[in-house]
């Protein structure tokens, strides 16, 4: 008798099923089939044929992704062999209906991408189907980022590349969730302007260099803060620090309050996740690893018989984490592990030293989330006693809450729809929920939410017209007070007249501050603060309310030590239609009108400027140029109305807002009304944009860092379109493309292109999950077709923002430059740089 190993039996089920796979192939009909159009090729369609563009954006090598036609095996195909980057590829292939369907790290192992509409895509016959871009960015090799993403112009114009004669001959049809007008009105203006250059040949040109050197070097200005996290132990006399000075390198110093000694405990080549002290003489951190499993490490410090610390490292079992400490027994701590058979079981370990961590060993017998499965994430009461769970449950998560010692646990809440409610801290036992919300409510409030009867039990602050930012804790997680902002600062408001002789005493030796509790101990007397205000960077105080004395301990910036900054201030006006608004205006010193940057902040709903330390309004008004940001409707702070004003303004009355507040800026400030130019982030810089169009007389430039350029486009490339709760949100703050397709066309900058006259600079990040580089391409291709080409910059790694110290200096020397050309005495004449590469 003949025996095989596993490993040859196998081999030989292998081989035999890929012979019946190719053989079913050969089975089907050519028709029935994907078949790729090689470059130069020019087949004609059959009836009910059309073309699909498949396009693949993965930064690693893929063995190839997957493609099924009306759900079944067969009739799809297979685009393999794919590098890092972004690969296309042309198909001819029947109508019908067709999903993405696996992706292929090897041919043995990959993703299969769930059944849901975001994979699903429709082929019409007689066109050249474009479904979007697959994008694909794994986090390790068990997880991935996976998603659509319209990028329609790169995809044209690699089929007017690549297949010249089929793009001349058939239409590009975006196969979304929405439609998409712009390859259609791309042809049209292809047709207009039958000069326009190659798109190879079309890229973003560098900004001018500054003239000299700058006031203040976006270097020195740009670097972040220098402490990214800090935790202090029960006692109130050792304060953990997280600082980060050089570029991947993250430090844990550890700071003795009573004797000012620091001493630096770790280091680590990426950001600290986490610092929990396990009682007063152990600190324990999460550390992230290549590999995408974090590691708990830690330190203890045990006193010698001379009275001096000694120092000892701790290492934790790997392929666990932190859930809490136990306050009431302070050498052990909740730590949570994966067991052999797919269950988390949270443990009580002991950490004392390393000889106990090291006895220790993950059992299902001694977990304390008895009563769960799938649960993934668990809060605790004031003792250390498990008493909510978060479960995952089918593609949401759910709190789950227990009374007392048992085993049962009860649905409080499910966590996948809690926009209008903000857990903000959790009672002493575990019952009450403390939450921020609007809910029914006209302005944010802080509530109780029991736990028990899934209600809203209490209001514990409301006041007319102001939002709730958070709850001011207290010993035993008491709430005492929240914090709000007023006329731009930020105010802390206490409930009992104890704790507001604490505000009233901070605001005293803090004054003009925005002053925020860091960190307190655990009978509340030693506290820790961040203080700043709009010409102070953040400084770090320590308050002994024993000794009743504050002071400084560190700074976020301490390279700023010792400049000089402009301060800023509110002015109220109100807009055309009678609304009151804020803005903040900040004036540099010196005599004579000032230019002026208008800086609208992004969002729009519920984001807001305010009178804290600003970088990049720091670094605007040390060039000479007054700076005005407005809260303009829409804007957070102000109640539920405000925001709800909002919607649907965008491109119309929140410009409204802005102009009316420069027009107040004008009557009341020295600016210089000939040399004025608008610089915004985000939505900022989509109405930057926008303001050009509207008052073309009246800026001599504009500036779009991540700026939206097509409303329509940011439903079919962007992480909040994703999923169908997220278009859903999408349509009910900003419209719905469907419906209110004109009216979004006639406020997208983008099919305006011809109106904006004046210079123009984008930057973006080629990353940006929220507002994709598409934007950023779309409108350089229409503003060079226009005889206006912007100067601009893009970002290898970027997301939604500048993570990278390097890249925020390349863009704010950038901006320095081109502000200073096309702000300079004179009228701002063309921009004039030297050629760079496109992404």
């Amino acid at each position: 008798m003949r025996t095989y190993t596993g490993a040859t039996a196998a081999g030989r089920l292998a081989r035999t099923l890929v012979l019946a796979w190719g053989l079913c192939l050969l089975a089907l009909p050519a028709w029935a089939r994907m078949q790729e159009v090689k470059p130069g090729q020019t087949p004609e369609l059959a009836s009910g044929e059309g073309l699909v563009v498949v396009a693949v954006d993965t930064d690693v090598a893929l063995s190839g992704v997957e493609l099924n036609k009306d759900g079944k095996v067969f009739g799809g195909g297979t685009m393999s062999g794919l590098k890092p980057g972004i690969s296309y590829r042309l198909y001819i292939a029947p109508a019908g209906d067709y999903a993405w369907r696996r992706v292929l790290l090897t041919p043995q192992f990959g993703y299969s991408l769930r059944d849901s509409d975001e994979f699903r895509f429709r082929l019409e016959p007689g066109q050249i189907t474009y479904p979007g871009d697959l994008l694909f960015r794994p986090a390790s090799f068990f997880s991935g980022d996976m998603g659509m993403v319209n990028r329609a112009l790169a995809a044209m114009d690699w089929l007017q590349q690549t297949h010249p004669a089929l793009w001349a001959r058939y239409a590009l049809r975006y196969a979304g969730h929405y439609p998409d007008p712009f390859p259609e009105f791309y042809r049209k203006a292809l047709a207009q302007h039958p000069d326009a250059r190659p798109a190879a040949q079309v890229a973003l040109r560098t900004p001018p260099a500054p003239r000299a050197a700058l006031p203040i070097a976006p270097a020195t200005l740009f670097r972040g803060n220098r402490i990214a996290d800090l935790s202090l132990n029960p006692r109130g006399d050792l304060l953990a620090l997280q600082v980060h000075e050089r570029k991947d390198e993250w430090r844990i110093e550890l700071l003795d309050l009573s004797s000012d000694q620091q001493r630096l405990l770790a280091t680590s080549v990426d950001p600290i996740k986490q610092m929990l002290w396990a009682g007063n003489d152990a600190l324990l951190f999460t550390v992230p690893v290549k590999n995408g499993r974090d590691v708990v490490r830690g330190i203890r410090a045990d006193v010698a018989a001379d009275g001096k610390r000694k120092w000892s490292p701790l290492t934790l079992p790997d392929g666990g984490f932190l859930v809490d400490a136990l306050p009431q027994r302070p050498n052990q701590v909740l730590y949570a592990t994966t067991l052999s058979n797919g269950d988390n079981a949270v443990q009580v370990l002991d950490v004392s030293s390393q000889a106990a961590i090291d006895r220790w060993r993950p059992r299902l017998r001694d977990r304390v989330n008895v009563g769960l499965e799938r649960d993934v994430g668990w809060l605790t009461d004031g003792e250390g006693r498990l008493r909510l769970a978060i479960v995952r449950r089918d593609d949401g998560y759910v709190l789950r809450y227990r009374d007392g010692e048992g085993t049962t646990y009860r649905d409080v809440m499910t966590l996948d729809h809690l926009r209008d409610f903000q857990p903000v801290g959790l009672s002493f036992a575990a019952d009450q929920i403390y939450a921020v919300t609007d809910d029914g409510r006209a302005q944010r409030e802080l509530v109780a939410y029991d736990v028990a009867t899934r209600k809203i039990v209490r209001t514990l602050f409301s006041r007319s017209g102001i939002d709730v930012v958070d709850m001011i804790q207290g010993p035993q997680r008491t709430p005492i007070g929240v914090t709000y902002y007023e006329s731009g600062r930020l105010v802390s408001h206490y409930f009992e007249n104890a704790d507001e002789r604490l505000g009233r005493a901070l605001s005293a030796a803090l004054p003009g501050r925005n002053v925020q509790i860091a960190a307190r101990n655990a009978d509340g007397k030693q506290m820790v603060l961040w203080a700043d205000a709009a010409d102070q960077p953040p400084q770090l105080y320590h308050l002994d309310l024993n000794k009743r004395v504050a002071r400084t301990i560190g700074e976020a910036m301490p390279w700023l030590h010792g400049m000089a900054f402009a301060p800023s201030e509110v002015f109220r006006f109100k807009s055309r239609d009678g609304l009151p608004l804020e803005a903040f205006v900040t004036l540099p010193p010196g005599a004579g009108p000032k230019p002026l940057v208008v800086f609208p902040h992004g969002g729009p709903i519920g984001v807001a400027d305010a009178l804290g330390f600003d970088a990049e309004t720091q670094f605007l008004a040390s060039m000479g140029y007054a700076v005005l940001r407005v809260n303009f409707r829409g804007s957070d702070g102000y109640g539920r109305a405000f925001r709800e004003a909002g919607r649907g303004s965008f491109g119309t009355l929140i410009e409204d807002d802005i102009d009316a507040a420069i027009v107040q800026a004008q009557a009341r400030y020295p600016l210089d009304p000939q040399r004025m130019c608008v610089l915004g982030a985000s939505y900022g810089g989509y109405s930057a944009l926008v303001m050009t169009i509207r008052w073309p007389q009246r800026f001599r430039c504009a500036v779009s860092i991540a700026g939206v350029a097509d409303r329509i486009l940011f439903y079919t490339a962007s992480d909040s379109a994703r999923s169908a709760e997220g278009r859903a949100n999408l349509e009910k703050y900003l419209g719905d493309p469907k419906a209110e397709l004109a009216q979004m066309i006639d406020t997208s900058p983008l099919y305006h292109y011809d109106a904006i006259k004046v210079p123009v600079m984008l930057a973006h990040g080629l990353e940006d999950r929220r507002v994709d580089y598409e934007h950023t391409r779309r409108m350089l291709r229409m503003l060079d077709m226009a005889g206006n080409p912007p100067v601009g910059l893009s970002f290898e790694g970027e997301g939604h923002g500048f993570a990278d110290v390097e890249h925020r200096v390349a863009l704010w020397s950038g901006v320095a430059g081109f502000l200073q050309t096309s702000l300079s005495a004179p009228a701002a004449a063309p921009v004039q740089a030297a050629a760079a590469s496109a992404p």
